[in-house]
């Protein structure tokens, strides 16, 4: 598990598959879900998944029908139009109805007839360092009570969140590392929020609106002051937290970007509009946004911009 700090891009992954051979799609379903049973009216499969090591987002597409039984290895959280069930010990659902949760350690049954599915994956390791990081909770296991969600407003969440992952899939843009964080991130606590976790929900929930609200007095406290001597102890003063709270605010609501790093880039973004809309030198502009030399801020805004600054001279 990376430390809050730890930048590595994860590898960008994508699978498509389509066939209307029965067998061919019996020998893919098997190899990659395990036991799959495909009934005797079939018309064709096919399914996209793209993601990296922390999740995956999957559409599939049924024509006929289709039975399997899945043990996941993987928090899986699926939902599908109609023509679609599961089963989880004694309860029942449709994957039309609402988003469901399957959890390793739970075998569950899936059945699919004429219908579209889209699913998100998560890694387990890289989830549970999430949602410590939300929640402020060290020793937080990884357990939801239930399959369903806590009720119709969470469930309505975790579909706008989809929505809005499967549409980045589609324009390409989860290729890139950044926004690909990005759309994990929001995935991750919709998943967290949408679902019941084993624990004392009332504190947990207190818990992340207070980093929530923390990040964003402390986020905006920076934006606003980004051009003034201003420190990270400022900006934790005025969101009423320790610098400690600021600093694991920022790791659990900005995929790990801390308060230095976020008041550095909202310097670097003023100083660029500055360059670009007046007449300034570099050397005035760096001055001015709180860089320690012209170097630095050369150093870091090609960094940021993958360009050298462009001022009117010396």
């Amino acid at each position: 598990m990376g430390s809050p700090t730890d930048h590595t891009p994860s590898p960008y992954f994508e699978r498509r598959f389509r066939s209307r051979d029965r067998d061919e799609t019996q020998e893919w379903l098997a190899g990659h879900y395990g036991r799959v049973d495909l009934g005797r009216r079939f018309s064709g499969y096919a399914e996209h998944v793209v993601g990296d090591d922390r999740f995956l987002l999957a559409d599939a597409a049924m024509l006929g029908e289709l039975r399997c039984v899945v043990d996941p290895d993987v928090l899986l959280v699926s939902t599908g139009t109609p023509g679609s069930g599961w089963e989880v010990g004694e309860d029942t659902g449709s994957f039309a109805a609402e988003p469901v949760v399957f959890q390793p350690g739970e075998s569950s049954v899936h059945r699919l007839a004429d219908t579209e599915g889209r699913a998100v994956a998560f890694r387990i390791p890289e989830l549970t360092r999430t949602a410590r990081l939300l929640y402020a909770r060290e020793d937080l296991e990884l357990r939801f009570d239930g399959p369903r969600p806590v009720n119709a407003r969470r469930a309505a969440y975790w579909l706008a969140a989809l929505e809005v992952a499967r549409r980045e899939r589609r324009t390409g843009a989860l290729s890139n590392d950044s926004m690909r964080a990005t759309t994990y991130r929001q995935l991750a606590v919709a998943a967290l929020e949408t679902f019941r976790l084993v624990g004392d929900r009332r504190e947990l929930r207190l818990s992340a609106e207070r980093r929530a609200r923390v990040y964003r007095v402390g986020a905006q406290y920076l934006r606003d002051h980004a051009a003034a001597p201003v420190t990270i102890e400022d900006a934790a003063s005025a969101a009423g937290a320790s610098t400690g709270e600021l600093v694991l605010a920022f790791h659990s609501q900005s995929d790990g970007v801390g308060p230095t790093a976020y008041l550095r880039r909202s310097r670097l973004n003023g100083a660029h509009d500055e360059l670009t809309s007046s007449g300034e030198t570099i050397r005035t502009v760096a001055a001015k946004w709180g860089f320690s030399s012209e170097a630095a801020f050369v150093r870091h805004y090609r960094d940021e911009y993958g360009a050298d600054p462009v001022g009117s001279g010396a």
